[in-house]
């Protein structure tokens, strides 16, 4: 490994760490904090919510053009600069209006910070250097989530002011400023240093969602990012409205796939650079979940609770089976399929598919967790496999051939 994979590395490794504390911190904490201590109602959050992840995903691809036009880490710089800021700005937020309005505008300015991070990371490396590190980083990433939620949990059972918990997260973005820039400041982190007219610049944009292979990519992460939804809303609900003494299974849940995730998502990586493995690893992901959203919905609600719980304990693995393999080749599909001059912007419009997802997936689970819904998870559960099938077409495996 050279100077500059091993600077690389050690970056991405710590900076991915404290950014999850951080996160893990203001996200186990945020409903709680907006509701008790900024008089926002219930359904205020969950609307800021969804208003945050639509202003994320409209914003995600301009300031990634924006980064590959001026330099990925300065505006790298300049977005986590904002973050940081942007959190301390919370704790002044009161009320219901103010709370949406702030939601829109920080959505923006958070939600599109994930391709830029990327970007920096993979300019300087090898193509499958990039793919393994970004395996090796979920290992940081759950511990330092794992930590922040810690932190909130105890903040709070002690009756310290929720405001900390922004504070630390503020704290963990300007930390991450440090590692990166420190570890990358005299490196090359982007081809593209030149500042092309608006004309080009539209074009380049449009180039992003032009490639056949980007599109495809783009839309069949959007089907296939469905598993976070499923973990994250469709199990909690499902338990709670059919199994209601069996509750703990979802922090159960929660656990073992970051446990998993973060044990074995960089030997899958790894696994991932070997010939047309990514391209089934990418189909066998969507496979596994159309699967298990057809049986979750059509069999799991009228199954007795023993073996209802059993085959759900089966699915929960699937699931995340799914989502390591989807993360391992949707890695693969970014470094390779991105422009070297224009890295950024073709991430974050990969990237895109899986931001639409977060924007109206809690609303398709929520849909069909009761038992009269069945038809719309039959429907949602045959597309997503449908897309997997598609995805495993022979031609999809040669894309890489001359790499």
């Amino acid at each position: 490994m050279t100077v500059t994979a091993r600077t690389v590395h050690r970056a991405a490794l710590i900076g991915t760490g404290v950014d999850a504390v951080g996160t893990g911190a203001f996200v186990s904490a945020a409903a709680i904090f907006f509701a008790t201590q900024g008089g926002v109602s219930p359904v205020s959050v969950g609307i800021g919510l969804t208003l945050s992840a639509v202003t994320g995903a409209l914003a995600s691809v301009p300031v990634a053009h924006l980064a590959d036009r001026l330099g990925p880490l300065r505006v790298f710089t300049i977005s986590y600069g904002m973050r940081a800021a942007g959190m301390l700005g919370w704790i002044l937020v009161s009320g219901d209006t103010a709370f949406l309005v702030y939601s829109a505008v920080f959505g923006a300015v958070d939600r599109s910070a994930a391709s830029l991070t990327r970007s920096i990371i993979a300019a300087p490396l090898q193509n499958d250097e990039a793919v393994r590190l970004f395996g090796r980083m979920a290992l940081p990433a759950n511990v330092g989530y794992a930590f922040g939620a810690g932190f909130s949990g105890l903040t709070m059972f002690l009756g310290w002011p929720l405001a900390l918990v922004l504070v630390v997260n503020s704290a963990s973005f300007v930390a991450v400023i440090v590692v990166y820039r420190s570890a990358l400041r005299s490196r090359d982190v982007s081809d593209a240093r030149v500042r092309p007219s608006a004309l080009a610049s539209w074009s380049s944009i449009k180039m992003a969602f032009g490639s056949p292979r980007r599109l495809n990519i783009t839309w069949e992460n959007f089907v296939f990012s469905f598993h976070r939804t499923l973990l994250n809303v469709y199990l909690p609900l499902l338990v709670v409205t059919h199994w209601e003494d069996f509750a703990w299974v979802v922090p159960v849940a929660f656990i073992v796939n970051a446990a998993v995730v973060a044990l074995i998502q960089e030997k899958v990586n790894i696994w991932v650079t070997v010939g047309a493995r990514h391209a089934i690893a990418w189909a066998t992901s969507g496979i596994i979940l159309g699967t298990s959203v057809l049986l979750l919905s059509t069999t799991l609600p009228m199954t007795a609770n023993a073996m209802g719980m059993i085959a759900l304990v089966a699915l929960i693995l699937f699931q995340i089976l799914a989502e390591i393999l989807h993360s391992a080749a949707l890695a693969v599909y970014m470094v390779k399929l991105s422009r070297r001059d224009a890295l950024t912007t073709d991430m974050s419009a990969m990237n895109l598919g899986g931001q639409l997802q977060n924007v109206v997936g809690p609303s398709i689970f929520g849909a069909i967790v009761g038992p009269s819904a069945w038809g719309l998870g039959v429907a949602v559960g045959c597309g997503i496999v449908i897309a997997g099938l598609r995805a495993s077409r022979v031609s999809r495996r040669g894309w890489f051939d001359d790499d």
